[in-house]
């Protein structure tokens, strides 16, 4: 197995992530954004942004699709069904196509499963780092956003949000967010 610069993808993805959620915030001053994610997939060769506002799971639900509590808890909270789901996300591209490069060199499990994990904790990080910025505000806005990452289509992705959730919210958002799949705050 050759090595990975995770410290590389670390900035590439916290530069990419900076990119896409101010982006979509310029582009959208008058909604209020309650969540920003990053999610990859089960094989480990993407990593995408995705976002949603209260004004936009308005609409999903006016669509008429999500009806009972708990599709939209589902609606609210995950990330495929957001308004915003890979919006801007072109400067992911060159971290992808790393890990994908990368991923090709990998010949065995155990060195995928550590590959995975490593993976997960970067881009927690990455989210970490512009939290600790500023970036995604201070006090009462601070308060009404949750960030974690996730996992698409996978049976480690409610693990993974929990604990990145925890790492990078206040307690009080944490909170909230530990019981979204309770009943949709719809």
């Amino acid at each position: 197995m050759t090595s990975f610069d995770f410290e590389t993808l670390r900035v590439q993805i916290r530069d990419a992530a900076r990119h896409a959620f101010g982006t979509l915030r310029a582009a959208h001053p008058n909604e209020r954004f309650y969540a920003m994610a990053l999610y990859t997939d089960d094989g480990a060769m993407t990593v995408c942004p995705s976002a949603n506002s209260e004004e936009a799971f308005q609409r999903i639900l006016l669509d008429g699709e999500f009806t009972d509590p708990a599709d939209a808890a589902y609606a609210r909270w995950g990330t495929a069904e957001w308004a915003y789901e890979a919006v801007h996300a072109e400067r992911f591209d060159a971290p992808c196509e790393r890990l994908s490069t990368h991923l090709l060199t990998l010949d065995e499990d155990r060195a995928f499963g550590a590959f995975r994990s490593r993976l997960h904790d970067t881009m927690v990080q990455a989210l970490a780092d512009l939290d600790q910025e500023g970036f995604f505000g201070a006090g009462a806005d601070r308060q009404a956003l949750t960030l974690f990452c996730s996992i698409s289509d996978s049976d480690e992705a409610e693990a993974l949000e929990d604990r990145s959730a925890e790492q990078l919210n206040p307690p009080a958002v944490f909170a909230a967010f530990k019981k979204r799949w309770d009943a949709s705050p719809a």
